[in-house]
């Protein structure tokens, strides 16, 4: 009897390029095993490869309808908050590591709606072709709901009259309780504490009034709320001293932050009474380092590293990350902050 011919099928370009996302999406899949939040590998065309049971927990599906999906798009609508088209755009456009905040999202089925927030990773070939991306997915939206019920009941008795910002003990109890949170489920940490403190408050009150300097509280406290995200808090600490509570943080993301928020300040013109008074702000920043970091340790860090920024010429960002006070430069490579020894990452 003589053989029969097996036609073999022509492999296409497009699995071609999934063979490698695949085999690239391999040399890190241990560490997604550690993943609490859902994550889904999708290729260049949004197809879904690889997704976690994390994914299916936070939108309620099961693994065997996700894998009948063409694309992402099919399970999940993901309008970027920006306003410029969806977030899965933007990722699929991204050349680096990419997070977004505050996504308003949907299921597909129209029926559930989610507060979301979604970083990448993206994955290149040897000629840096865009093969696909890695996306983490955390649904905020629970803690959203309880924080916009929080304000809403009790509001006025934690925010500072003048200000509109929170007051000290609201922004205390906010990061002891994601603490004890944390430290239930053995999570690290990443949480970051930026203190402000006017350059030469006093000279503005001496020279311009005390009403002059309620007025730049007032108005710095705009410039931060307005440039800060949702999910930070903006309190006042005591006196002309402000401070934001920034989750889900990093080394460098908190720098950034500070920067941008000491920048916003600095370029803003204050006018009061017809008179432009100069303001500008000193910064210091830290963030918990593990589960047994305190509140207290963190504040004293941050503390310390506004002093030094005060002691060194002012207006400027001190960081500390476990090296001693370091000042954050203007501008690094890539137009980003120099962490100088403070290094980026957790």
């Amino acid at each position: 009897m003589s053989a029969v011919a097996v036609p073999i099928r022509d492999i296409s370009e497009q699995e071609h390029k999934d063979a490698e996302l695949l085999a690239k999406f391999e040399l890190h899949r241990d560490f997604t095993r550690i993943f609490l939040d859902g994550f889904v590998l999708i290729n260049a065309k949004k197809k879904i490869l690889k997704f976690n049971q994390g994914l299916c927990a936070a939108f309620g599906v099961k693994a065997i309808d996700v894998k009948k999906l063409n694309t992402l798009d099919e399970l999940i609508e993901m309008p970027n908050p920006s306003g410029n088209g969806s977030a899965l755009d933007e990722i699929l456009k991204a050349t680096s590591p990419l997070r977004i905040d505050e996504i308003q999202a949907t299921r597909n089925n129209g029926e559930n709606t989610y507060q979301l927030i979604v970083g990448s990773y993206p994955f290149f070939d040897v000629r840096g072709e865009f093969l696909g991306a890695c996306i983490i997915l955390r649904d905020v939206t629970a803690e959203f709901g309880l924080q916009g019920k929080y304000k809403e009941k009790s509001i006025q008795s934690v925010t500072d009259p003048l200000t509109g910002l929170f007051l000290r003990r609201y922004f205390e109890e906010q990061v002891d309780q994601a603490m004890v949170k944390l430290r239930e489920i053995n999570q690290t940490p990443s949480i970051g504490i930026l203190m402000f403190d006017l350059d030469k408050f006093k000279t503005i009150n001496d020279t311009f009034g005390h009403q002059a300097g309620d007025f730049v509280l007032v108005e710095t406290a705009k410039i931060l709320k307005g440039v800060s995200r949702k999910s930070d808090i903006v309190g006042r600490y005591g006196g002309e001293e402000l401070l934001i509570v920034v989750f889900g943080a990093t080394r460098e993301g908190c720098c950034l932050a500070a920067e941008k928020f000491r920048v916003a300040i600095h370029q803003h013109e204050f006018v009061f009474d017809g008179k432009r008074i100069p303001v500008s702000t000193s910064v210091g920043v830290s963030m918990f380092v593990d589960l047994n970091d305190t509140r207290e340790n963190v504040v004293a860090r941050a503390d310390k590293c506004l002093y030094a920024a005060k002691a060194n010429g002012r207006n400027v960002v001190y960081c500390e990350f476990g090296g001693g006070e370091t000042r954050v430069t203007a501008e690094g490579e890539g137009g980003r902050p120099d962490l100088g020894t403070a290094g980026f990452g957790h």
